[in-house]
């Protein structure tokens, strides 16, 4: 826990002081993360499976050569 006083003390401390105190705070945290206690994002983020069911099932029919409906039908392009 943190000393009362000491807080009573920071809350009265300048604005630099205070910002020193994160900092060495801060850098204190980081010295007591071990790397190797994390895991790594890569092996935390599996990849997607295919679509399972859906692979291989499409099949292309042609090219668009015409929207199917006209543009003033679309609310988007009013």
């Amino acid at each position: 826990m943190i000393d009362p006083e000491l807080l009573e003390k920071l809350k009265t401390a300048s604005v630099s002081d205070r910002i020193a105190a994160l900092e060495m705070l801060v850098q204190s945290l980081k010295s007591d993360i071990k790397p190797d206690a994390a895991p790594s994002e890569a092996a935390t983020h599996l990849k997607r499976p295919a679509f399972g069911f859906m692979k291989d099932t499409g099949k292309i029919l042609g090219d668009v050569v015409a929207p199917v409906l006209p543009e003033n039908t679309w609310e988007a392009l009013w």
